[in-house]
């Protein structure tokens, strides 16, 4: 047997509770991305997911694919190849980063909640000044949907174009675009910014 695949034999001494959750986990992971600790319902899926990690890191090998944890944000991602990857839109991508860099941003203040929060206006003024194009009413909802159905964010209402809305920002975005990628990110757009400017004169 490939040793790296010796793990799987730990499936047999799941007890039924755990192999139910050890089931949820993988459905949870293959379709939402992230199991994320500070969100209440998914607390005891982290936990498990973090005991049994070898377990999860052989049975995503077998379809070429893997986990990833970090303990410090508390998440657990699914990173799958091919098919299984998600593909965003360029207002989607342009989004992420703008969050990404709200989040450094947010997690240095004091706060009572689980995760750093924006308003709804905040993410537009911010996403306008970065990309130097105003998002429409539509392509906002459209994007602020799409990332909360990718478990990035979370919209404290059911009105995803109101501007007091409360957008909580969650520790996948950091797992899903790291430092490094969005500094290179910035400065594609800060270069973007010189040629218009150049363009313009």
């Amino acid at each position: 047997m490939n040793r790296d695949l010796d793990p799987l034999v730990l499936i047999r001494d799941l007890s039924s509770g755990e192999f139910e959750l050890f089931k949820t986990a993988l459905h949870t992971l293959t379709s939402k991305t992230f199991i994320i600790r500070g969100i209440d319902k998914e607390r005891e899926l982290y936990e498990f997911a973090m005991r049994n990690y070898a377990l999860f890191e052989a049975w995503f090998s077998c379809m070429d694919a893997d986990i990833i944890r970090d303990e410090g944000l508390g998440v657990v991602a699914f990173r799958g190849s091919g098919s299984t990857r998600l593909y965003f839109s360029r207002d989607e991508i342009c989004a992420v980063l703008v969050l990404r860099l709200m989040y450094d941003e947010k997690k240095l203040e004091v706060t009572l909640t689980k995760f750093p929060s924006v308003s709804v206006r905040d993410f537009q003024d911010k996403y306008n000044a970065m990309t130097g194009e105003d998002i429409k009413k539509t392509a906002l909802i459209k994007v602020l949907t799409r990332l909360s159905a990718c478990k990035l964010i979370s919209v404290e209402s059911h009105d995803y174009a109101d501007p007091e809305a409360i957008v909580q920002l969650y520790p996948s975005i950091p797992l899903s675009i790291d430092r490094s990628a969005l500094d290179a990110a910035i400065a594609i757009l800060e270069n973007k910014g010189d040629t218009d400017d150049e363009d313009d004169r």
